[in-house]
């Protein structure tokens, strides 16, 4: 308050409003800010014993009804990925698309974080699960994941004219490496052919996966950061 009362002492009354109320907006905003890192921090959490496991479909499969234990996970039309789910470790999953069970048995680990990248055969859904490991944070870092999706394709990752940060990348594998929170436009190629995004800026402790996919036409990069859906008993 002491600068404001040297500020208006030496301004015509309308700056000092207009001071005032800039200040006024800047604690806001930093104050939705700080409230929003707590609300990811502290969201609720599952019980010991959970797994959490999302949802990555097929480029054309992202507005497909998609339910995991019959309850509906909201895909991301732009990423085509859903949050991470909490579900009961070392169970089986039901895992349908479009009322259509998919046959196979997936029975997630207790603490085990899981990828379900799912797509259509012929006439039959599939699924293939991918298993991330334990989760880590570095807080002075940001985290990259990335998940080639294109079946018969050993893919890369790396900084658009720049080094390569992901190499021999395997189909329905993922890798994963910190890095210091910056922007970069990168590039994810399968042979000859690449893809483009550009990654948004990161923060200490973010989590981003990146995701090579492959429509009827051409490869397609994109990426997410991660999030959890606060747990709820369903």
């Amino acid at each position: 308050m002491a600068f404001f009362s040297f500020f208006c002492g030496h301004r015509r009354h309308l700056s000092c409003s207009f001071a005032a109320l800039l200040a006024t907006l800047t604690m806001a905003i930093a104050a939705t800010s700080r409230a929003q890192d707590v609300g990811r921090l502290y969201a609720t959490k599952p019980p010991p014993g959970y797994a959490l496991i999302r949802v990555v479909a097929a480029p054309d499969s992202a507005l497909l009804r998609i339910q995991v234990n019959s309850a509906d996970l909201q895909i991301n039309e732009a990423s085509g990925a859903s949050f991470y789910r909490a579900v009961p470790g070392d169970q089986p999953l039901n895992l349908s698309v479009d009322g259509s069970t998919i046959s196979k048995v997936i029975v997630p680990g207790a603490e085990a974080y899981l990828t379900l990248v799912i797509s259509k055969t012929n006439l039959a859904w599939s699924v293939q699960s991918i298993d991330e490991g334990q989760n880590s944070s570095d807080g002075l870092k940001a985290k990259l994941r990335f998940f080639n999706l294109v079946p018969g394709c050993t893919a890369k990752l790396k900084i658009a004219d720049g080094p390569t940060i992901f190499q021999q990348t395997q189909f329905a594998s993922v890798q994963s490496r910190t890095i210091n929170p910056v922007t970069a436009k990168l590039e994810g190629s399968c042979g000859e052919a690449n893809a483009a995004l550009t990654l948004p800026q990161l923060r200490a402790g973010d989590y981003y996966s990146i995701f090579l996919r492959k429509d009827s036409e051409r490869l397609r990069l994109t990426g997410q950061l991660d999030e959890t859906e606060p747990y709820r008993e369903r």
